[in-house]
This record gives C-alpha cells, sequence and structure tokens, in this order.
C-alpha cells in the first residue's frame, strides 16, 4: 500500500511541476541562459519534496533538515496553487476558443449559403497571429504567479496563526439533565513535524486548557514522524488538563509511523485510548457513554485494527447517549447503523485550501462543521495543525468546544 502511494505521489509531482515547466517557462520570452537557469530551478523545487520525506523519516536531527522541509512544503504548495489556475485558465481559453471558432463557423456557413453559384469564394489564407497567443498566455502567467504567489504568502499566515476556538452547541435527546452543558474539547489533526514543533504544540495546549473544559480528545494524526524523533515535540500535550479525562482514537497517520510506539507515547502523556471500545462516563448519579473507533482504513495496515463501531458499542445499553469519537468522516456510515448519537471527527482538514477543498468531498461525505445523517449528528473538524503545505485558505484550523444540551420539550 505504501508503495502504491509513494508511486502515486511522485506521478502527482510530475504533473503538478511538468505543468509549470511546460505552460509558464517554455512559452517565456527570456533569453536561453535565463531559462535553463528556470529549468534548473524547477528541477530543485521538484526534487526537494521527496528529499525532505527521506530527511524527516531517517535523519531528522540533521540541521537541514527543517529548512529543507519549510523550502519544500512552500515550494509545493505554490505550485500545486499554480497548478489549480492554470487549469482553469486553460479551461476557460479553450472553452472561448470553441465557442468563437463554433460562431465563425456558423457565420461562414450561412455567407456561403447566399452566394450566387457561379461565385468562387476566396479562402483566407492568412497564418494564424501566434505571437499574439503567445503574448496572452505570458501576460496571464504573470498574473497568475502574481495572485499565487500572494496567496501563498497569505496561506502561510494563516496557517501558523494559532488556532481559533470554535463553539457547537449539540442538542441531544436522551442527554440526562447532569449532563447539561458538559463540555468536550476537540482536538484533531495536528500533524506535529518538520515545520510543526513544540513551541507550536504548546501554544495549542495553553489555549485548550483557557476553555476549562470537562474532557478533551484527540481524533488521530497526532503527528508525522517517529516517536523517537518527535517525543519532546509532543511533550507539552501532557499538561492538558480536563477533569473527566483525556481520550484518544487514531488516524491513518499513526500507522504510517508506526502505530503501536504512539500510542503507548500517547497513553504516557496521560489520554486513554479508545480502539474499539467504549468507557461510561459518570457526572452527579448519570452517565453516558464515550466511545472510539481505529480509523477507517486502518485494518488494512494492522487487521487487528480493523475499524467497528458496531463493537465499539456492543456492551452499551441502549437508552444512553452514545459519543464516539472517529478520525474519518466516512465512519458515519456504520456509527450511525450501530446508533451513535453524536460521531465526532476530523481528517479532512476543511479542505486545507485550493485545490484540495474541491477534491476532498469527492472522498469524504462530509468536510466540515455539524450535519445530521439519519439519527446521528456529525462534526468534522477543520483540524487543529496542517498537513503538508503550511497553508490554509478558507479553512482556518481550529480547537473545538462541544456543549452538551438536553433537548427542551
Amino acid at each position: 500500500m505504501i508503495m502504491y502511494f509513494f508511486i502515486a505521489a511522485i506521478l502527482a509531482l510530475t504533473l503538478i511541476y511538468g505543468l509549470f515547466g511546460i505552460r509558464v517557462i517554455r512559452p517565456a520570452r527570456v533569453n536561453p541562459r535565463l531559462k535553463a537557469l528556470l529549468w534548473a530551478l524547477l528541477s530543485i523545487c521538484y526534487l526537494a519534496l521527496p528529499i525532505a520525506v527521506f530527511f524527516r523519516f531517517n535523519t531528522p536531527d540533521s540541521p537541514v533538515s527543517i529548512p529543507l522541509s519549510w523550502f519544500a512544503y512552500v515550494s509545493f504548495g505554490f505550485f500545486t496553487l499554480t497548478f489549480a489556475a492554470i487549469l482553469l485558465r486553460d479551461s476557460l481559453f479553450f472553452i472561448f476558443k470553441s465557442i468563437t471558432t463554433s460562431i465563425k463557423q456558423l457565420s461562414a456557413l450561412r455567407f456561403s449559403s447566399a452566394l450566387p453559384p457561379s461565385f468562387t469564394r476566396v479562402k483566407n489564407l492568412a497564418p494564424k497571429d501566434s505571437s499574439k497567443r503567445l503574448f496572452l498566455v505570458n501576460t496571464t502567467n504573470l498574473a497568475l504567479l502574481g495572485a499565487t504567489g500572494s496567496l501563498t504568502g497569505y496561506g502561510v499566515g494563516h496557517a501558523r496563526q494559532i488556532p481559533r476556538v470554535v463553539d457547537i452547541q449539540v442538542v441531544l435527546d436522551s442527554l440526562p439533565p447532569e449532563f447539561e452543558g458538559f463540555k468536550i474539547l476537540q482536538l484533531t489533526d495536528i500533524h506535529v513535524s518538520m515545520t510543526i514543533r513544540r513551541d507550536y504544540v504548546k501554544a495549542v495546549v495553553d489555549k485548550a486548557n483557557d476553555q476549562n473544559a470537562d474532557m478533551i480528545v484527540l481524533t488521530g494524526d497526532l503527528a508525522d514522524g517517529h516517536v523517537k524523533d518527535l517525543r519532546s515535540e509532543t511533550a507539552p500535550l501532557a499538561a492538558l488538563k480536563a477533569g473527566f479525562g483525556k481520550f484518544f482514537v487514531t488516524g491513518n497517520h499513526e500507522y504510517y509511523s508506526g502505530v503501536e510506539s504512539w500510542l503507548a507515547e500517547i497513553n504516557a502523556l496521560g489520554f486513554t485510548s479508545l480502539l474499539n471500545e467504549n468507557r461510561m462516563i459518570h457526572r452527579n448519579g448519570a452517565q453516558i457513554s464515550l466511545s472510539g473507533v481505529t480509523d477507517y482504513r486502518a485494518g488494512q495496515i494492522v487487521p487487528l485494527h480493523a475499524s467497528s463501531p458496531k463493537a465499539a458499542l456492543a456492551s452499551v445499553p441502549e437508552n444512553l447517549t452514545k459519543i464516539m469519537l472517529a478520525h474519518q468522516p466516512k465512519s458515519i456510515f456504520q456509527a450511525e447503523a450501530a446508533g451513535a448519537d453524536l460521531l465526532i471527527t476530523g481528517h479532512t482538514h476543511g479542505g486545507q485550501y485550493i485545490p484540495w477543498n474541491y477534491l476532498v468531498p469527492l472522498d469524504q461525505p462530509y468536510v466540515k462543521g455539524l450535519h445530521t445523517h439519519g439519527h446521528t449528528q456529525i462534526y468534522v473538524s477543520r483540524g487543529t495543525g496542517y498537513w503538508g503545505p503550511p497553508l490554509r485558505i478558507g479553512a482556518p484550523s481550529e480547537i473545538t468546544v462541544f456543549t452538551l444540551v438536553q433537548k427542551k420539550a
């Protein structure tokens, strides 16, 4: 599976950077030396990302790992934005050309049909003005590069901001009166790595503790890398405080970096990991159920971790309020069938930035926010950190605070 992912990633990189070279560098009206330099710079940017990934997993302590990662991921963000802009521009060009060609052909057909039979029409043999098209391409390229460069800067600035607090009120029919106003704080998709370090994690922890939540849940994708390399970066999470405990479920990225090692580390940080299981939460003589499932695709990597909402709720009485934690929104189908009242998820990052915000809905049933799916409510967080490029455009990161409310008659 990892090999297939690697091959797909290389092909995607080749397409993104290759299109930039073909549509931006090749038509540029610059001297040959400068054009050769631009191709060389493009090649460096293309190679930087796989090299940065290699350094992250093999020599993370190298002094070049962090600056290389920043260069590789910021430049990748810029090129993906430009890739989307070029596709949009070229699509508009194609549509405009198709429409104008059709109009010209229709006009020519009407004109020729109106001529007498003895009239011989002289064809226009004038060559197409390719220089005009080339000028248009280069002019729009400059505009696109200016726009995507500015968007990259904007996206980096917003990605590095400490996440905002999003307050969500959840009305539950079966909620006991004793749990009225109970607060659950969600963190998810922090993705501690070469660009998200200890200082960012500590700032998140401080802001989370300021909310005075009753319970804290972390719904997967804590880090990208091995425990031995990132232990000190995730250490501030031990300072998270909540009277009713801290709970964790696995995301897909835990399985890429050694899930057993990360589970041991997360438990050492004071979290209780829920692997297709539940805990009863007691308050003033009443109780609700908190359950958690492994990542939706965990079974493809660790068969014993196959996600099972049904197993997670197997021992829970039917009349209890059932809150479930999962990483991917895709778990909603099995969670609803199993009888969950509220499913708290992440994974999507809210799309994070263009063009991914248009692609995520092709894979996930919900992208962000609170929704009702059958008899189950589902919340999808935009994430507390970011993955890959340190960019967020139109999808700000968040620390989510759920306030449970009993449905009034």
